[in-house]
């Protein structure tokens, strides 16, 4: 009785395999791919404009290579700017002296192995994970605030040409949306642990070691620490 009962278990398991095989190969006949390549890209130019919105207004290019072998891709970013030109009031009018390089480094990996995606996500094309190193190098100038013996504060010498650095890592989530076959967007968020230090070279002074903070550093003129670091944005793409 029992082989019996194993027998038709595995006779309707196997009946049903096939049932969600054939239903699978059916949709993925039905499915209209909206662009055709004849080859996989294996370089993607890009421009991100959403750095140039950002806090420090860098406009920021780069490359992905996806070679045609292995698993991931690889993408490296430059971005520089000008505190004069940028969309932030404040920072134009505060540091409008400011200059900001900023480079990006990240390897990613596509879905393509993960059921039901594989026929989706090849590489470059949808969904991918990825780890990326930032660094944010900027110069401007400052002039600390001094504290009198009253408890006031009065302005101090200056202005101080200050040197700011932040790492970071992150980890990110992004797509690829394919409008044309020589064009793609490419969105990503991404949250990650960030490191900053400022430091001027025209004045002696202890950095501070500050608490981790969940918002953005406060650039002071001699600090350091760790911080919450998040990214997101939107690049446009250029395969070849």
């Amino acid at each position: 009785m029992i082989i019996r009962l194993l027998f038709c278990f595995l006779l309707f398991n196997t009946a049903q395999a096939q049932f969600f095989s054939q239903t699978d190969n059916t949709l993925e006949t039905n499915r209209k791919n909206p662009v055709s390549f004849s080859h996989q890209p294996f370089l993607l130019l890009k421009v991100t404009p959403t750095a140039v919105l950002g806090r420090d207004n860098v406009l920021q290019y780069g490359v992905e290579l996806a070679p045609p072998f292995g698993k991931f891709s690889f993408g490296f970013d430059y971005g520089k700017g000008k505190g004069d030109w940028s969309f932030n009031k404040e920072q134009k009018a505060n540091h409008p002296e400011q200059e900001t390089r900023i480079i990006r480094g990240e390897i990613r990996g596509y879905f393509s192995d993960w059921y039901p995606f594989y026929a989706l996500d090849k590489k470059p094309f949808g969904r991918y994970y990825s780890l990326e190193y930032v660094q944010k190098d900027l110069k401007y100038a400052a002039s600390p605030n001094l504290e009198s013996y009253g408890g006031t504060q009065v302005e101090g010498i200056g202005p101080f040409d200050v040197n700011y650095i932040e790492r970071a890592l992150h980890v990110k989530f992004g797509k690829h949306f394919i409008i044309t076959k020589w064009f793609f967007i490419d969105g990503f968020v991404g949250i990650g642990v960030g490191q900053y230090s400022s430091q001027s070279d025209d004045l002696e002074a202890v950095q501070v070691k500050n608490s981790f903070s969940f918002k953005r550093p406060t650039r002071d003129l001699a600090s350091k620490g760790l911080f919450l670091s998040k990214t997101a944005g939107v690049r446009l793409c250029l395969p070849l």
